[in-house]
């Protein structure tokens, strides 16, 4: 079954070099982000750029790869519709490995962006506080749970009725996520429901535990309730998913 997921994807990263206009999407979304978030309202994080720069591109690395998370199920939505599955279905693999081929594709262009950020941030004035291991470890962290939302993914694209309705159905999800979290703005001063949506929101957790491993101040429970999130969405989303492709490859 490794085998053939890491045929499968193989096959799923070869489009890109045909696709000049999703590398670039790929190598330009960060530049985007970190000129707006950083630029435009880096004095939200502490009045000058280096602060902003220091708090806002660990909240730049968490929102570009789950937004990345989308390009799962719009691609398994566009396989579905293309009769990809169907060939598929008559071939000798484990019904497991299509999907995990798409998952770890879209895990190789996801390092891709967030090396991209680093190299960025890197270029407008950050520098990793901790130590390179530690580092590692906040875009180990990442990629752990982005993996584990691309499984919900997965399932929002087997389940959409066309490629159009699963864009709106990530981007419902995707946007609350990332834009209702304190990885750009702290929780202070805001109105108390915000400020508790924010709080239980997973990706205030992966914002402050990625921060905590780059620039400091880690916090053991950020990192604690990013892994069992993690664990939760991968216990819920697996078995969707496996059901829906077979629902849908029937």
């Amino acid at each position: 079954m490794i085998a053939q997921s890491l045929t499968l994807t193989w096959r799923s990263l070869i489009p890109l070099k045909n696709s000049p206009g999703q590398l670039f999407a790929l190598l330009l979304q960060p530049l985007f982000m970190i000129v707006v978030f950083v630029y435009l309202f880096g004095g939200a994080a502490g009045g000058d750029r280096e602060q902003a720069v220091l708090y806002m591109l660990p909240g730049v690395l968490a929102q570009v790869a789950l937004l990345a998370t989308a390009t799962t199920g719009i691609n398994l939505s566009t396989d579905i519709g293309n009769g990809v599955f169907d060939r598929f279905r008559s071939m000798p693999i484990a019904r497991l490995a299509p999907l995990t081929g798409r998952i770890l594709a879209d895990l190789v262009t996801m390092l891709v962006t967030l090396a991209m950020s680093m190299i960025i941030g890197y270029a407008v004035g950050f520098r990793v506080q901790t130590s390179p291991p530690a580092a590692l470890a906040g875009l180990g962290l990442v990629l752990l749970f982005t993996m584990a939302l691309s499984w919900a993914s997965a399932w929002l694209g087997l389940i959409a009725k066309s490629v159009s309705s699963m864009q709106v159905l990530s981007m419902g999800v995707l946007m609350p996520l990332t834009f209702g979290s304190s990885a750009f703005v702290p929780a202070v001063d805001l109105p108390g429901w915000l400020t508790f949506w924010m709080e239980i929101n997973p990706v205030s957790h992966l914002a402050a535990a990625i921060r905590g491993c780059m620039v400091g101040g880690l916090e053991a429970s950020s990192v604690w309730i990013t892994l069992a999130w993690t664990a939760g969405l991968l216990a819920v989303f697996v078995p969707l998913a496996l059901r829906a492709y077979d629902r849908r490859v029937r």
